[in-house]
């Protein structure tokens, strides 16, 4: 049976500068403004002490809390966000052997089209006459790749670098917020006949900076669906109360794990709950510095 007081609690400020209100209480918060009070309501006009709670004001005026907690209970940890990573491979130094059976294999993972554990396996193959070049090889993989019957649409992209190298990209995929999560292709490569070197790497994509959708996702969950999963037809209350995450922009999120030790502090039962209270907040602004006062960390900057 699960304990009533170990919870997910996730806060995101508005887009603005004051999405986090460090010398406000309930009385003076705009709507989406975030805020800390301790256990009377008061704000905290700097660093937390004590006892605290963090609580967002809706649209409609209606208030959202985490439990009241102790600061020196707290575990805090945060990251800085960085660009999302594309799979790029890059297949090079091909061969310019007549006569021979040249292969290749993707196999491609994280495909909303496929099952979370299903991967999909496209097979390539171009076979040379007496006479060659690697060039001539190269564009016929480049041809087959991007031509294959709209197959490989939208999973990923090749693109000829010399006559003698070309690279593959695994592409970012469908996000429909509470359906598909946010993923970006990857895929295996085996080759056969190349007489070729294969590298992969991993380079800033163009489509996807930030993270802003993977803070919508959280805040789809914590808030919107209440842990509903990704799925068609499940019921939630996403329409009910405000989500102020913008997916095209960068956040610093800030995660506090709580004991809840005593029965002052909403534990159910006895013993120890837990409590996962997240902030994420606009890089970048006045909000995030005074956040990172408050919570004694640098991550949200």
């Amino acid at each position: 049976m699960f304990k009533t007081d170990n919870s997910l609690h996730v806060f995101v400020g508005r887009n603005h500068a004051g999405a986090y209100a460090k010398a406000t209480d309930a009385t003076g918060a705009a709507a989406g403004d975030v805020i800390i009070v301790d256990e009377n309501g008061d704000d905290f006009g700097a660093e937390i002490v004590g006892d605290f709670r963090v609580g967002q004001k809706d649209a409609s005026g209606s208030w959202r809390y985490s439990p009241l907690c102790k600061f020196a209970n707290a575990t805090i940890t945060g990251a800085i966000p960085v660009l999302r990573e594309q799979q790029v491979t890059t297949i090079s130094a091909v061969s310019d052997v007549a006569n021979t059976r040249y292969t290749l294999r993707l196999n491609f993972k994280n495909n909303v089209e496929l099952f979370s554990k299903q991967s999909d396996l496209h097979f390539f193959e171009y076979v040379t006459g007496d006479t060659v070049t690697a060039g001539e090889v190269v564009d016929k993989f480049v041809a087959k790749i991007g031509n294959v019957d709209g197959a490989l649409t939208g999973k990923v992209s090749v693109t000829k670098s010399s006559n003698t190298a070309f690279y593959i990209t695994g592409l970012e995929q469908t996000w429909s917020l509470g359906l598909h999560t946010d993923t970006v292709v990857s895929f295996d490569a085996t080759l056969d006949g190349f007489g070729a070197a294969l590298s992969t790497l991993s380079t800033a994509p163009d489509p996807g900076k930030g993270n802003g959708r993977q803070v919508a996702e959280l805040e789809w969950f914590g808030v919107g669906a209440s842990g509903a999963p990704y799925r068609h037809g499940v019921s939630n209350n996403s329409d009910l109360i405000t989500m102020y995450t913008d997916s095209t922009i960068e956040y610093g999120v800030v995660s506090l794990d709580v004991a809840l030790a005593n029965p002052n502090h909403a534990v159910a039962a006895g013993g120890s709950g837990r409590c996962q209270i997240v902030i994420a907040l606009v890089t970048a602004s006045t909000a995030a510095s005074d956040a990172n006062t408050a919570l004694g960390v640098t991550w949200i900057d």
